[in-house]
């Protein structure tokens, strides 16, 4: 079945977690994200076959999706469709987007066969084969990741990076003996593309999520000055809880807006104070790169934990029962928690102290377990997309 073992390509990307100024941000204010050391990985694999084959046993699908290549010939507008700058979801393309609907239901699914019909024009089959350590719909930026790495794949597999020869691309930046990364500006197109494919998943999405699971490290981010790189961030740990409580990201955000014009008198003050924590956050983390001294940075890291946990449960109305429970059982073991993303379930972040140890983390989990939470360890300011060597 396979045509060609040299075009299998291995790549990962990392999730994201925010770790201050969620939905300050969709008021102005400035919101600060990071890449996890938890990731996706995909296997995008060249077939005889004339055919689109996608494992996702994450999501339950251990059994391979599949369609021909007669099947999506049938996908209307996709020739038409040449750069990311001629994809608009919202008005050329609609047609494109409800011929992805009849043929698969799941969003997940119409991206891959979005990005494949435009990236590849059908010119070869491919086996595409995803596994991730990242929770599903829990607010960790799995969409992201998934998109990033089937882009990168995709581009890599059809040799489709070449940028005119630019000096970034006579070499790969490499960063150790296993993987490398491709130079700035075929990371700005795998960004770019990647985008595409959030907005078919997410429609409106802010494009924070794929950005750090492209660059990696972090990022800080305003409606008005954008995405920033920040190169500088130290190396801290968290526990990663899912409460196991859906909700919808778009009402809760609604939510938010709606309470801040209706009291702007009030919330107006909330949100420049979680602005000033993200820059404190910031701030601290500088400082720490001057002084060395982690003690301090874990103590203002802490207090803004809490500060900001406080003001988007009781002001911004995003909080939970459940995340309250974690940030009470955290602080049981001196540790402190809030919640991440959109709030109203979802995930909440512990900050982990440098000198804690295994087993009290161990217990922790323990402990959020018997409440029916799971748990996963990460540190932040992890590098963004790796492809295997």
């Amino acid at each position: 079945m396979i045509s060609d073992t040299s075009k299998q390509i291995k790549v990962s990307a990392p999730g994201k977690v925010i770790l201050f100024g969620e939905h300050a941000v969709v008021l102005g204010k400035t919101s600060i994200a990071t890449g996890l050391s938890l990731r996706t990985n995909c296997t995008i694999q060249l077939i005889d076959e004339p055919a689109f084959i996608v494992s996702l046993p994450d999501l339950g699908l251990n059994h391979e999706l599949k369609w021909t290549k007669q099947e999506l010939s049938s996908l209307a507008n996709y020739k038409n469709i040449e750069s990311v700058d001629s994809f608009k979801p919202c008005e050329c393309n609609n047609h494109f987007l409800e011929e992805l609907a009849t043929i698969h239901s799941m969003k997940g699914i119409q991206s891959a066969l979005f990005l494949y019909c435009v990236l590849s024009k059908l010119k070869h089959g491919v086996h595409i084969h995803f596994k991730s350590d990242l929770p599903i719909g829990a607010g960790l930026g799995s969409s992201g990741s998934f998109n990033v790495c089937l882009v990168a794949g995709l581009l890599r597999v059809f040799d489709l990076y070449a940028c005119g020869g630019c000096e970034q691309c006579k070499g790969t930046h490499t960063c150790n003996d296993t993987h490398y990364t491709p130079c700035a500006k075929q990371l700005d197109l795998i960004n770019q593309w990647s985008l595409q494919g959030e907005k078919i998943m997410h429609g409106t999405p802010s494009g924070i999520d794929n950005a750090v699971s492209t660059y990696g490290r972090a990022i800080s981010f305003t409606r008005k000055d954008g995405i920033k790189p920040l190169d500088r961030i130290p190396p801290l740990r968290l526990l990663i809880t899912d409460t196991r409580v859906s909700r919808s990201t778009k009402i809760l955000v609604e939510g938010v807006v709606n309470r801040h014009q209706t009291y702007n008198n009030l919330m107006e003050p909330v949100a420049v104070l979680i602005d000033n924590i993200s820059k404190e956050c910031l701030a601290a983390f500088d400082k720490y790169f001057i002084d060395s001294d982690v003690e301090q940075l874990q103590q203002a890291i802490e207090l803004m934990i809490d500060m900001n946990h406080a003001l988007l449960s009781g002001c911004f109305g995003v909080g939970h029962k459940t995340l309250d429970l974690i940030a009470t059982v955290s602080k049981q073991f001196g540790l402190h928690s809030k919640l991440t993303g959109a709030g109203g379930g979802g995930c909440a972040i512990t900050l982990l102290k440098p000198t804690t140890e295994q087993t009290v983390v161990d217990q922790l989990k323990d402990e959020l377990r018997k409440h029916g939470f799971e748990s996963w360890e990460a540190t932040i300011g992890q590098p963004g997309l790796l492809f295997e060597k």
